[in-house]
């Protein structure tokens, strides 16, 4: 369990781990496990710089908004914006399956993955912005935001068909069995209802948020067996942060109508 949590903070984040930690079928099985972990970690840092800006340099909402986004950026090294547009790239191609796996093993980045980031991260950033004015540090919705979207994350790994033999999501399948999915979730409701906690009030945008993830599950389980034939690595880095942009979409939508 131990070498599984440091596997998923050196794989899912930046936070730097010097330690050289062997893959096996007792680690990696943790290691997804806890990656709803990730989010936990990665909103912890985010509630750390929004209580500097705001606290400390009183800082606009702009401004917070702005730290917020590219600090979600940075705290994963890139690593599932990546993902997003390389199957941006493959997708927009209107290509054959087997030309869209090509374009998938394709470092380069084409002119439909530039274009697909750049509406993510605008999007991203808009929304934050008109969420900064509510108060983000109370914002216990940005925490359960992060945990959802890693849980989707890795549900779909284990359970999901797999378009290629040969990949991360291959590797990392050979590891896992889908009981692993148990303790996935159970790793997940312990930290959405601690949060629950902390802002009893927000249970309805709690379940909101829960029954987003669901359907976002469903709906990228039946866009990547059509369009892909299962799931890649870069499906799967695709699925957090489209997940992520979809809970900020429902939390704006909840703020905005039921709250006023």
């Amino acid at each position: 369990m131990g070498r599984g949590l440091l596997l998923m903070v050196q794989f899912f984040t930046v936070i730097p781990l010097r330690q050289e930690i062997r893959m096996d079928h007792k680690s990696v099985p943790w290691m997804i496990s806890f990656l709803p972990v990730a989010g936990l970690l990665i909103s912890s840092v985010l509630y750390s710089v929004v209580w500097l800006a705001e606290g400390l340099f009183s800082a606009s909402p702009l401004m917070i908004a702005f730290l917020v986004w590219i600090s979600l950026i940075m705290l994963t090294g890139g690593l599932h914006l990546d993902g997003w547009t390389d199957m941006s790239d493959a997708y927009f191609s209107y290509r054959s399956l087997e030309k869209r796996h090509e374009i998938l093993k394709d470092p380069r980045v084409g002119a439909f993955g530039v274009l697909s980031l750049i509406v993510l991260l605008t999007a991203k950033l808009i929304l934050l912005i008109d969420l900064a004015n509510r108060d983000l540090i109370d914002a216990v919705w940005l925490f359960w935001m992060l945990v959802l979207s890693r849980t989707v994350a890795g549900l779909l790994l284990i359970n999901s068909p797999l378009a290629r033999t040969e990949g991360l999501a291959f590797f990392f399948r050979g590891f896992l069995d889908q009981k692993d999915s148990w303790k996935v979730g159970a790793v997940c409701i312990m930290l959405v209802l601690t949060g629950l906690l902390v802002s009893v009030g927000l249970w309805p945008l709690l379940l909101l948020l829960s029954a987003g993830a669901l359907l976002f599950s469903l709906c990228s389980l039946h866009f990547f067996k059509k369009e892909f034939g299962g799931f890649t690595g870069d499906s799967l880095g695709a699925c957090i942060e489209g997940g992520e942009l979809w809970s900020l979409i429902l939390v704006w939508c909840y703020l905005s109508i039921v709250m006023g």
